[in-house]
C-alpha cells in the first residue's frame, strides 16, 4: 500500500510471539507460586516428620509416638477451630483458652467429685459454653464493644470462676469406665480424640465452605459494611460465631477430661497462644489469605510435631513458647507480604 506521494508504507505489525511467550511464562510462574503457597505447610509437616525420624528414629519414628502426637494435639486443634470461627467473621475471641479451662474443670468437677451422670454433665458443660458465647456476642454487638478487649475481660472472669470451682487444685479420681473410654479408646489404632477432631473439622468445613451461613460469615469478615448493605444481618452472624466458639471449647474440655481422667487449673492459660498461632498460620495455606479449617488443622500438627520432636531430643520446656511465637510471627509476615503482592498486581 502507498500514500499519495508514492512513498510505500508498510502496514505489517511486528511479531507478537515474544509478548505471548512472556505472558504465558508469567501465568505459569503465577500458578507455581499459588500451588507452593497453598501446599507449602503440608511440605513443612512432611519435612519435619522426615527430619525427626532420621534424627531420633527409635523414639519419633514409631507408631506409639504417632498416636501420642495425634492424641495430644487433638484438643489444641479443637480450640484452634474455636478461635478461627470468630476470625472468619472479623472478630477476636481471647476468652477461648479460659473457656476451655472452665469446661474441663466443670466437667471433671461434676463427674468425678459430684458423681453426676456423665451425659448430664456434658450437656451442662455444653450449655455453659453456649452461654459464654451468648454473653460475648451480646456485649460486642449490642453495646458496640471491641471484641479484643471485651473477650479478654470475659476470659479473665471465666478464669476466676474456674479457680473458684476448683479451688485452684487438680481434680482427679474415679469416673465411669465408659466415660473415660470415650477419650482413651482407639479405632484401628487411631486415638478417639483425633477422630472427634476430624469429625468437627469436616462439619465445620462443610458449614463454612458449602453453606449460605459460611459464605455470609466470610463476607462479614471481609467487609462488614458491604455485607450489611447486601442484606446480611451482621450482628446476628457475629453472635452466632461466638456461640459456636463457646460450644467448641466446651467439647474440647469434655474430651480432655475423658482422655486425662481429670482436670488442671492451668490448662486454659497455655492453650490460647497455640490456638491463635495455628489459626493464623493456617491462613497461609490451602486458602492463602483466608482463615480455613484444613489449614488450621495442618498448622496445629506442624507446630505440635516441631515441639514434640525437639522435646524428645532434650529441648527445654520453653521451646514450646518459642515455637508458638515463631509460628505466629511467620504467619503475620507471610500474610503481610501476600497483601502487598496483591496490591502490586
Amino acid at each position: 500500500m502507498s500514500n499519495e506521494s508514492g512513498v510505500g508504507v508498510s502496514t505489517r505489525q511486528p511479531p507478537a510471539e515474544p509478548a505471548v511467550v512472556t505472558v504465558s511464562a508469567d501465568r505459569r510462574s503465577g500458578r507455581i507460586t499459588d500451588v507452593l503457597s497453598q501446599y507449602s505447610l503440608i511440605g513443612v509437616l512432611v519435612l519435619l516428620c522426615v527430619v525427626f525420624s532420621l534424627w531420633n528414629p527409635k523414639v519419633f519414628a514409631s507408631t506409639a509416638n504417632l498416636q501420642t502426637i495425634l492424641l495430644q494435639q487433638a484438643t489444641v486443634g479443637l480450640v484452634a477451630l474455636a478461635v478461627m470461627v470468630p476470625l472468619v467473621a472479623g472478630q477476636f475471641d481471647l476468652s477461648t483458652g479460659f473457656q476451655f479451662g472452665l469446661a474441663q474443670s466443670l466437667c471433671a468437677l461434676l463427674v468425678i467429685r459430684q458423681g453426676w451422670n456423665p451425659l448430664v454433665a456434658i450437656i451442662v458443660v455444653l450449655a455453659t459454653g453456649a452461654l459464654i458465647g451468648v454473653v460475648n456476642g451480646q456485649l460486642i454487638t449490642r453495646l458496640g464493644l471491641p471484641s479484643f478487649t471485651t473477650t479478654l475481660g470475659t476470659g479473665l472472669v471465666v478464669l476466676g470462676i474456674s479457680e473458684f470451682l476448683t479451688q485452684n487444685q487438680v481434680i482427679a479420681g474415679s469416673a465411669p469406665a465408659w466415660f473415660l473410654n470415650l477419650g482413651r479408646g482407639r479405632l484401628l489404632g487411631v486415638p478417639a480424640p483425633f477422630l472427634y477432631l476430624a469429625v468437627v473439622a469436616v462439619v465445620l468445613f462443610v458449614v463454612l465452605e458449602m453453606t449460605v451461613w459460611g459464605r455470609r460469615a466470610y463476607a462479614v469478615g471481609a467487609n462488614p459494611a458491604a455485607a450489611r448493605l447486601s442484606g446480611i444481618s451482621t450482628d446476628r452472624l457475629v453472635r452466632q460465631s461466638f456461640i459456636v466458639t463457646g460450644v467448641l471449647c466446651a467439647v474440647a474440655g469434655c474430651i480432655s477430661v475423658t482422655s486425662l481422667g481429670g482436670s488442671s487449673p492451668v490448662i486454659g492459660l497455655g492453650s490460647l497462644l497455640p490456638a491463635f498461632a495455628a489459626a493464623f498460620l493456617g491462613a497461609t495455606c490451602i486458602r492463602p489469605g483466608r482463615y480455613n479449617v484444613a489449614g488450621t488443622v495442618i498448622a496445629v500438627y506442624v507446630i505440635g510435631v516441631g515441639i514434640i520432636g525437639l522435646q524428645q531430643k532434650g529441648a527445654e520446656v520453653y521451646v514450646q513458647d518459642l515455637f508458638n511465637g515463631a509460628a505466629l510471627l511467620i504467619a503475620v509476615i507471610v500474610a503481610t507480604l501476600a497483601r502487598r503482592r496483591k496490591r502490586a498486581v
